[in-house]
């Protein structure tokens, strides 16, 4: 059994179907008619494909690209940041965002910690990926979120901006994981509170 959340609210699922949100916001609502010939085609909730029966169009619905930034001050906090957009507005998170067309992983991790709070690191390592879910424009978006461990020297140039609402340094152990919306930044944040030694 696992146990995947969206925002604010925690699902538990029989291994073999990937979860996705109740109601409208099931994908299933989303893809019905094919984007090429407009026939009404068939959405598999089991293997999140759509195919037109019409003109044979195949589509599956795999996740997005994410990038998630760890970043602590020489004191051993944590940079979270406040969302100031749906999903989530209000609630803690950590700098990122999606990886563009075009972008490695790299660029866009670099590009979102720019964006978001005006922050060069001086350089990167990478910790791993965390599978999300989110709803956005009414329907359940798939995303792997690829987290980095990010070291910066200069934090002189910080402030929030973009779609970040306040930023604040904290223990990892001192977050309230239920004011974090997200399954993966919290598999991250639980993750540092673990294994403190490996990530600092």
């Amino acid at each position: 059994m696992n146990e995947i959340s969206g925002v604010g609210e925690t699902q538990n699922i029989t291994d073999g179907a990937v979860p996705c949100h109740d109601g409208q916001a099931n994908p299933v609502h989303h893809f019905r008619y094919c984007p090429r010939c407009a026939a009404e085609g068939t959405f598999n909730l089991h293997d999140y494909s759509f195919k037109c029966p019409a003109c044979g169009f195949y589509f599956f619905l795999n996740a997005a690209a994410a990038v998630t930034a760890v970043i602590f001050n020489d004191k051993g906090e944590l940079l979270t940041v406040k969302r100031g957009v749906e999903p989530g507005r209000g609630m803690i998170d950590l700098p990122g965002g999606f990886v563009d067309p075009g972008e490695s992983v790299e660029q866009a991790l670099l590009r979102e910690i720019k964006e978001e709070l005006d922050l060069v690191p001086v350089s990167i390592l990478y910790m791993g990926s965390f599978p999300n879910r989110y709803l956005f424009s009414g329907t359940t978006v798939f995303t792997v979120d690829c987290a980095f461990r990010c070291y910066v020297d200069d934090f002189s140039t910080l402030k929030h901006q973009d779609d970040v609402m306040d930023v604040a340094f904290a223990r990892p152990q001192d977050i309230d994981l239920k004011a974090v919306p997200f399954v993966s930044v919290q598999q991250v944040i639980k993750k540092l509170i673990d294994e403190p030694s490996n990530f600092r």
